[in-house]
Order: structure tokens, then C-alpha cells, then sequence
């Protein structure tokens, strides 16, 4: 899979998403809130929905040479809902950025107090600009506990 050319970072740190809904949003309207990326609990992918709008970052610890263990955010730059679905891409940070197109579903949790009441299920594509590679995942990330 070939990259995709992003913008320079500091073009794209004022950029506000514009969610592109290619159909009325079927997803729950209370999925907003943190997902689990990993073990760390600053390692995130915070979701908001409001509305006809989707927006968002990642908060991750750097894992290159030259930002190990600093934290990172990657804010949401373009975002898309249709019906059950949903996708975004992020700004680029040290030359990675990510995408992800999937939906969110009910999860094991019994209450919202619970991890996991709902899960973020899809396809997470990291992008490394300067080393020139993408990886792929499927992921099925638990909702952090809320209240």
C-alpha cells in the first residue's frame, strides 16, 4: 500500500475536523469517551460525537529514537460518518500519522461504570512518512470506565 502525501504539521494543527457524513449517523449517541489502545492508560483514542459531527484525537507515547516515551497527540483532521460507521485520519507528528475506519458496538461492560461498555472495532493504519511504511491492525478496543 502506497503512503498518502500529508500537509505540513503546522498547516494542520489550526485545522478543525469537518465531519463528511455520507449518511444520518446510526451509532449510539452516549459512545463518547476514551478508548483503550493498550495497557497504558494515557494510550487513547478519545471519540466525541455530537450531532452530525465527529471529532477526536489519539494520545499515544512516542516509540521512535528521538520521542521515546514523550506523550503525543494526534488530533483528528478529517472525519466521516456513515450510518453505522465511522473513519478519521489524524495530523501527522514526527512524521506518523493514523486512520481508522470501523464502528462502534456494545460491549460486555453491564454499565457505563464498567470497561468495556462499548468497543471501537475496525482497522487502525499507522502511517510512517519518513521510514516510508504503513502497518494494519484490527482492533477491538474497550470504552475506558466512565463517571
Amino acid at each position: 500500500m502506497a503512503l498518502h502525501r500529508r500537509a505540513d504539521d503546522r498547516a494542520e494543527k489550526s485545522t478543525v475536523p469537518v465531519t463528511e457524513m455520507r449518511a444520518p449517523s446510526r451509532l449510539p449517541q452516549d459512545a463518547s469517551g476514551e478508548y483503550l489502545l493498550g495497557s497504558d492508560p494515557g494510550e487513547v483514542i478519545q471519540i466525541s460525537l455530537q450531532d452530525r459531527e465527529l471529532g477526536g484525537y489519539i494520545s499515544k507515547r512516542g516509540d521512535a529514537e528521538s520521542d521515546q516515551g514523550t506523550p503525543l497527540t494526534f488530533f483528528f483532521t478529517h472525519t466521516n460518518l456513515d450510518g453505522a460507521r465511522l473513519g478519521f485520519a489524524t495530523q501527522q507528528v514526527h512524521g506518523i500519522w493514523y486512520s481508522f475506519e470501523g464502528t462502534i458496538e456494545r460491549g460486555m461492560g453491564k454499565t457505563r461504570a464498567e470497561e468495556g461498555y462499548y468497543l471501537l472495532q475496525g482497522t487502525l493504519m499507522k502511517y510512517d512518512v519518513a521510514g516510508g511504511r504503513s502497518e494494519r491492525r484490527r482492533v477491538s478496543l474497550k470504552q475506558s470506565r466512565q463517571g
